[in-house]
């Protein structure tokens, strides 16, 4: 592979919600294309757009209509190519989302399916006339059984996820071939990155359902994914992947990753996925008492990990699958500069690829929702109507508190670029709610302070790129907590040290260290040495 990973820095874009071009409150590619400048200017290396396929919408564009084709909503296949065409004069990729193991059940192969078991297209799919007392077992990760009844051809097909999201079979070299078309169509149209979403669950085993519910890495995934990157990408040395599979363990990402035969050259590290979230309902909850010390701890394992080199994962502190991070971790509005911006020198502390989500760098906080109607998401409808409805777990009050806490829609929010109307989004309208108003919190303020969150990101960038690369990109990491309950990392290379202490709570920490630089960053404006003690959320940088 010739494209260098090692020193990206990734920016993610939940297309919906970045800006609306042509005023229909939803954002799209051209909406994309016009802030590619915005872009360029914080620093990053590449795009990852979430699914812009026809589609739904059921569970945010992952549930894909067509793979050959944009949205309507969002454009046209020649917005598409105008974006890749600029992008790439700008020297930034683009990455797209590659839904792998289900597609819609309106796609054009599950209509063509049901039509007659002789067709091609209904090798695509896993079928089953009875089902076993092991395969009756089987949930869906939305809730209820994970077979559906097809009259058409008087079978069962299996969903991992929703009823409209019906799983491939990958075991047949046919569903194969046609990933491989794909990703041949978009890389000719100029994408270099291929995110491949849920790759763990490519392959399906019914022997013992209760001890795997969730298909992760069943007997088969491996041989199929390393057939299909050959097949995909042996001829193209500038492209690259990102494999999603939540939850890897360090020996899971050693395994698929670190071989002569990886299937992806990136993987997402989860390791903050849970932080916050209820031990009794998972994100549908909060955990109001979740230990800041996780960050450190929870990462130790990979980041000490020698085996696992700088490019072979990707860190991040939020994405389309979760809420803000400012909103789950931080102290908005008391501390909000100082929590996001400790929370991006943590980010950057750690050794892999860094991810930054659309507005994380104006320290955009969750959109509020005041009833379950406002929602739009399938997960949180589903949660309602499990959690209230029927198991009545919570009140119709208390759900709504974690779901604004916690749920993916609170997440994908409008991104907020000035205070005219919507925020400078749209003149009509956005498709879903946005955070409550704050004059500080858009790109435009931003842009004229000097002490932002969105100029801090920029040093951070500039940094991570140029004056630091070696330190932050090669370096071997130490992490630790003081006994003092400071977050301690550090970063060696050749001699050269960087340290990071990191105060992740709204208290002061007794500060014990001796130190005689002044910070190279902090999360005070004020850049000041630390002497006895760190004030809350605040977080230096410093060279030794």
């Amino acid at each position: 592979m010739k494209t260098n990973l090692k020193d990206k820095v990734v920016y993610q874009i939940f297309v919906r919600s970045f800006y609306d071009a042509n005023n229909d409150g939803n954002g799209d590619i051209l909406g994309i294309y016009n802030k590619l400048e915005y872009l360029s200017d914080l620093g990053i290396d590449a795009i990852w757009l979430t699914p812009f396929y026809e589609t739904n919408f059921v569970d945010a564009g992952y549930d894909v209509l067509d793979y050959k084709s944009i949205w309507s909503k969002f454009g046209s296949l020649n917005d598409f190519a105008k974006l890749t065409k600029k992008a790439r004069e700008l020297n930034i990729d683009i990455i797209i989302d590659v839904v792998l193991n289900h597609v819609s059940s309106q796609h054009s192969w599950f209509k063509k399916a049901i039509e007659s078991p002789e067709n091609k297209e209904h090798n695509y799919f896993i079928w089953r006339e009875k089902l076993s007392p092991e395969e009756q077992k089987a949930t869906s990760i939305f809730g209820g059984s994970a077979w559906e009844w097809q009259p058409d051809v008087q079978k069962y097909y299996f969903h991992l996820f929703s009823t409209d999201q019906v799983d491939l079979n990958w075991a047949h070299p046919d569903t194969q071939a046609a990933f491989v078309d794909i990703i041949n169509f978009w890389y000719d149209l100029g994408v270099r990155g291929f995110r491949l979403d849920a790759i763990k669950h490519v392959a399906k085993n019914f022997e013992n359902v209760e001890q795997n519910p969730y298909f992760s890495w069943c007997k088969g995934a491996q041989e199929y994914l390393e057939k299909f990157n050959e097949l995909a990408f042996k001829n193209k040395p500038d492209a690259y992947t990102f494999g999603e599979a939540s939850g890897i363990t360090v020996e899971e990402l050693i395994k698929y990753g670190a071989g002569k035969s990886p299937l992806a050259n990136i993987f997402f590290n989860f390791s903050w996925w849970w932080i916050g979230w209820s031990n009794k309902t998972g994100r549908n909850g909060f955990n109001p008492n979740w230990d800041y010390q996780d960050f450190i701890n929870a990462q130790i394992p990979f980041q000490h990990n020698e085996e696992i080199s700088p490019s072979l994962m990707s860190n991040f502190l939020s994405n389309h699958d979760t809420s803000r991070a400012i909103s789950r971790w931080g102290d908005y509005p008391f501390f909000w500069k100082e929590s996001a911006k400790s929370l991006a020198l943590l980010l950057f502390s750690m050794r892999g690829i860094p991810i930054i989500y659309y507005g994380e760098e104006i320290g955009m906080t969750n959109s509020y929702f005041e009833n379950r109607q406002d929602f739009v998401d399938i997960d949180m409808k589903n949660a309602f109507a499990s959690l209230v409805d029927r198991e009545k777990i919570y009140s119709e009050s208390e759900m709504l508190i974690y779901a604004n806490i916690n749920s993916r829609d609170s997440g994908r929010g409008p991104l907020r670029w000035n205070l005219d109307k919507n925020n400078g989004f749209s003149s009509q309208k956005a498709w879903i709610n946005t955070s409550l108003d704050d004059p500080r919190m858009n790109v435009e303020a931003q842009t004229l302070d000097k002490n932002s969150i969105l100029n801090f990101y920029k040093k951070l960038i500039f940094l991570y790129k140029n004056d630091l690369k070696d330190l932050l990109v090669d370096a071997t990491a130490k992490l630790e907590i003081t006994k003092d309950g400071i977050c301690k990392i550090s970063r060696e290379f050749k001699g050269e040290k960087l340290i990071f202490y990191l105060n992740l709570t709204k208290k002061e920490l007794p500060f014990a260290e001796k130190i005689q630089q002044k910070p190279l960053l902090s999360s005070y404006q004020d850049l000041k040495k630390p002497e006895d003690f760190l004030r809350p959320f605040e977080s230096i940088l410093i060279k030794e």
